[in-house]
């Protein structure tokens, strides 16, 4: 369960409150942009508490269940670039057939960590999303930031994100990226129906 607050709820918990800092400057200058942020900020209290729900029931995160992967990815990227200054793409390539539950809840979870991650610590301009499916789920999250520093490797987050690929039969790993910034690669068994 600790896990699932730190990966989960977290995540959603520190992107209202970087919401907030964004609608507290924007109350002085815009107070109907503050204000249609504040409303955006609503919905992600009500969704996190729905997840925290779904936590204590031991199911899904609402959200994945409700909006399927690429759904519930689309929306918290939309979430965060409603708040944030950082350009964040989604790319899906190819088809990505119907996923486990496990499998879909554990990509969404690591994806939502790594753009956690990104936005808090990347200090970067730029990321994108790519998830495909080849006989496995895969999962990258790039960003063009000051890269992973060595002592990152040892933090809770990223050791959440490789005990759940693990759980799983799968694995994921961060490394420095080919043109300089973060790069998180998962790969996620999908078992046959």
């Amino acid at each position: 369960m600790l896990r699932d607050l730190h990966d989960g709820i977290g995540p959603s918990l520190a992107a209202v409150a970087l919401g907030l800092r964004s609608a507290r400057r924007l109350l002085a200058t815009d107070p109907a942009a503050a204000a249609r942020l504040l409303a955006t900020l609503e919905d992600e209290v009500h969704s996190a508490i729905g997840d925290i729900k779904t936590l204590v029931a031991n199911e899904s995160p609402s959200s994945v269940a409700r909006l399927g992967l690429v759904g519930a990815v689309e929306r918290f990227v939309a979430d965060l670039r409603s708040r944030l200054h950082i350009t964040i793409d989604v790319a899906v390539l190819g088809e990505i057939p119907a996923l486990p539950d496990a499998v879909g809840v554990t990509a969404y979870k690591i994806i939502r960590e790594a753009l956690t991650n990104v936005v808090t610590h990347a200090d970067a301009r730029t990321c994108q999303v790519r998830l495909w499916f080849d006989a496995e789920l895969r999962v990258e999250v790039v960003d063009d930031g000051v890269g992973a520093a060595a002592e990152a490797s040892a933090g809770v987050g990223l050791a959440s994100m490789r005990q759940r690929a693990e759980d799983l039969g799968g694995n994921c790993h961060v490394e420095r990226g080919a043109g300089g910034g973060t790069r998180l690669a998962a790969v996620l068994p999908v078992p046959c129906p």
